[in-house]
């Protein structure tokens, strides 16, 4: 038996005895392919030339891929970030399991760094045809005709919610992941014996977590409640028994696996285990059941029947108009049966019924899970606390992907095996003879018309999601732009800086203003077109980018890595983490300079120029010049802290312009001592949601709020200051302020960060309140030394090892 002849008798095998099943998924993936190339075959004719849509997400998965393959030692650790650290694979975004093959091959076989992005790029559509591939095969093993199976397969792949991040989040994609876990969960219902299946089961989830780990997260979490439905619905021992070892196969296994790789080739026991948005990316039912916003009935209903909320894409995963009715219909009308008594009688509808409801059931609760149901309640977040791993996925709209496929994949066995059922005992023209006679006598009523009914049941809900996907696939352009990754297309000019500037000599890029996105602790906002210059500067010189965005860094590199970008009050403790003290490139946006001299003045004074044009300007840094402003800067407070011009204060403050007016001081010294501290014997530890830092009256002027927050804690800087002044007499609010503390940030000590805000007291004695807010975190925190000072006056103070100014510690 020869290649071609074995695959076909595999696939039969498979889904189906009769061999028409192979040649019908052959067809339906050829279908599938020519649609793809009709919408795609402009860009895919030169896939190495483009990249799919310009922006963050989507550049940085390109790039991380590419350096991957062209540049990394080994298969599970990335550098082209996060200089001098990397980061593991899995949290770049860069779909491991794909990227380590391209880098195997590169080295194996034959270099093809060079064209890892049009490969990804083709990755992408040949994933849709394994998804058109996993659908087919899935309801044909339900024992559906070919025909009406390939249509409907067509329809769901093309219709899927995961076309949505066809051009962004590469590895959430995929559209075969939840078909074929779905096609593996039937197969294990018909099975006596189950630990092969299990086993299969098991290793999608290990293989889906190298695309995104959110692949294993949304199967893992439909898995368990897919066999909570089967042991209550049939609690029997043997059944609880067989399906608990089972699920332990299917899903604690694998992430047993995944734990340990991960610790085993890249250790780090800080990364945040509490990242911030659980509960605000959560899906709602307007994006599950009403079209897209750019879809025409979704405009209809808008402007014609009620205004529709507009949601954040996270949210929304249409299931189609016909999923939608028949799940009203399932849910609220009882006299509805959705599968016949009579089907009882065939085994495997027997399997099937039970199959099918568990994964309804199982899908329409993580629906309720993926709204937030019941943890996104006002007053019922505290339970997030207790989820644990489940916790790290944050973007709960998309565990509603599943109810996508599992509605859709009910509707269509339901419709139509109720459609087969009907009784047929005329022909098409007898019915048409009826239907006339009807119509000239105005009998409506009892009108006998098997043929149409069967047909209509059978084919219009296919129609119309057919219909939904031919809009969906119109109205989801694909934009592209060329990839920088080509050297022709990065360098286009010999002025360009990477043709005029010899980067041999540098150890590391760092870009200014300085973006560092991952840590869910300290969020640096990326300058996207310094991002795009930075990546691709890093890629065609191979010198690693300090900067970060990625995902779920470690905390303790991220203090360090945000403490080199800070004007500094100590060494800073990268330093003793640099390979060499070789210089650093300093890749700074011209349109940013102004905020760049000010923001990094620790950097940029010390650096010499190395090119500069409207579009970069480069400037070379050693390393050491850092230390040495850092020492510089403490001389010169210490020097004014030793002035004979300045006024004592009480607890030993020194002030320079204070006149007698009011200020706050607050050290926590005279609590007992807690596990961390900043100066002195105590700071203060919370675990609410709510922290005053002051609330008095206070004189009328403008003022600076400072404090130090232990950012080395899981969630320990998440906060928003929020001030409040109502007045003395009458208790009216005079003005509200809202703000993200991450923005005000100014230096890091240690582990502890200070943050500086300036307001304004409008009204004199206004009693006004300052409190941080961490909504929906309840993580502990720490934070010390509060300093409240006319914005005009210098306040300064000698401590054990330190110098203080304006509540900026220099270590002596």
């Amino acid at each position: 038996m020869n290649t071609f002849n074995q695959t076909a008798h595999f696939f039969r095998h498979l889904c189906s005895p009769k061999s028409h099943t192979f040649w019908g998924m052959m067809a339906v993936m050829g279908i599938a392919a020519l649609l793809l190339w009709t919408k795609h075959g402009v860009w895919l004719k030169n896939a190495n030339d483009y990249m799919l849509l310009d922006s963050p997400d989507a550049f940085k998965n390109y790039m991380t891929s590419a350096w991957h393959v062209r540049y990394d030692a080994g298969y599970t650790h990335y550098e082209g970030m996060n200089y001098p650290y990397g980061e593991h694979v899995l949290f770049t975004d860069n779909q491991p399991v794909f990227s380590a093959a391209l880098q195997w091959w590169s080295r194996h076989v034959s270099d093809i760094s060079a064209d890892t992005v049009g490969l990804m790029n083709w990755f992408q559509v040949i994933s849709m045809l394994i998804g058109a591939c996993a659908i087919f095969l899935l309801l044909r093993k339900l024992h559906i005709p070919v025909w009406y199976a390939g249509i409907a397969s067509l329809g769901i792949l093309f219709l899927s919610p995961q076309n949505n991040r066809f051009d962004t989040h590469f590895g959430l994609s995929h559209t075969w992941i939840l078909p074929l876990l779905l096609l593996l969960l039937c197969r294990y219902e018909e099975r006596f014996s189950r630990r092969y299946q299990s086993l299969l089961i098991g290793i999608l989830l290990f293989f889906s977590a190298q695309l995104h780990f959110y692949n294993f997260g949304v199967s893992a979490i439909f898995l368990g409640l897919y066999t909570a439905y089967q042991i209550l619905t049939d609690f029997r021992w043997k059944n609880i028994a067989k399906r608990s070892y089972h699920l332990i196969v299917m899903v604690v296994l694998p992430f047993t696996l995944l734990n340990l790789w991960v610790h085993w080739s890249d250790y780090c026991p800080d990364r945040p285990a509490n990242p911030w948005g659980f509960t605000h990316y959560i899906a709602y039912w307007e994006g599950i059941f009403l079209p897209y916003e750019n879809m025409p009935v979704f405009q209809w209903i808008d402007r014609n029947i009620i205004h529709i909320r507009r949601i954040d894409p996270e949210s929304q995963a249409y299931v189609g108009i016909v999923a939608f009715v028949f799940t009203l219909w399932v849910v609220f009308k009882r006299k509805f049966r959705m599968f016949d008594p009579s089907w009882d009688t065939a085994a495997y509808h027997r399997v099937h019924k039970r199959y099918m409801n568990g994964v309804f059931a199982a899908g329409f609760a993580l629906v309720l899970i993926g709204c937030g149901f019941p943890f996104a309640i006002p007053g019922m977040e505290w339970m997030v606390d207790y989820l644990g791993p489940f916790r790290q996925s944050r973007g709960l709209g998309r565990f509603t992907w599943i109810f996508y496929y599992g509605a859709n994949l009910l509707v269509f066995y339901v419709l139509w095996n109720k459609s087969s059922h009907y009784p047929v005992n005329q022909t098409w023209k007898q019915e048409l003879n009826v239907l006339v006679s009807g119509i000239k006598n105005r009998q409506w009523r009892g009108l006998h018309l098997p043929n149409t009914r069967k047909w209509a049941i059978a084919l219009l809900p296919l129609f119309i999601m057919c219909q939904e996907a031919l809009v969906f696939q119109k109205l989801n352009r694909i934009e592209t732009a060329p990839s920088p990754a080509q050297p022709g297309a990065a360098a286009s000019s010999p002025d360009h800086w990477l043709n005029k500037v010899d980067y041999s000599g540098f150890q590391a890029l760092m870009p200014l203003p300085y973006y560092h996105v991952g840590s869910e602790n300290i969020w640096l906002d990326i300058y996207y077109p310094l991002f795009k210059k930075s990546q691709y500067t890093a890629y065609q010189t191979g010198i690693p980018d300090m900067g970060v965005f990625m995902s779920r860094s470690s905390v303790g590199r991220m203090v360090k890595s945000v403490q080199w970008s800070l004007p500094p009050c100590e060494t800073p403790a990268i330093f003793g983490d640099l390979s060499d003290f070789r210089p650093i490139a300093l890749l700074i946006e011209p349109a940013k300079w102004e905020e760049v001299q000010k923001r990094y003045a620790h950097l940029v004074s010390k650096a010499t120029p190395v090119y500069e044009s409207p579009e970069l300007r480069i400037m070379s840094l050693m390393p050491d010049s850092v230390r040495v402003y850092a020492r510089e800067r403490m001389k010169k407070v210490e020097s004014e802290a030793s002035g004979t011009d300045l006024q004592k204060l009480e607890n030993g403050w020194m002030a320079r312009n204070m006149n007698g007016r009011w200020f706050k001081h607050v050290s926590f010294d005279d609590r007992k001592p807690e596990s961390f501290n900043f100066s002195g014997s105590s700071a203060r530890a919370v675990a609410g949601d709510t922290t005053w830092l002051v609330k008095e009256a206070i004189p009328k002027g403008v003022y600076h709020l400072s404090l130090w927050i232990n950012v080395a804690q899981d969630m320990g800087m998440t906060q928003e200051l929020k001030i409040v002044q109502n007045n003395a007499a009458d208790g009216h609010q005079i003005n509200f302020r809202h703000e993200g503390l991450r923005f005000y940030i100014e230096t890091i000590v240690g582990d502890w960060a200070l943050f500086n805000v300036e307001f304004t007291v409008y009204e004199d004695n206004s009693i006004t309140g300052a409190y941080l807010h961490k909504k929906e975190v309840f993580a502990p925190f720490w934070y010390d030394e509060v300093l409240v000072r006319p914005v005009d006056a210098d306040l300064y103070r000698l401590a054990p090892g330190f110098v203080t100014k304006n509540n900026h510690w220099f270590r002596r």
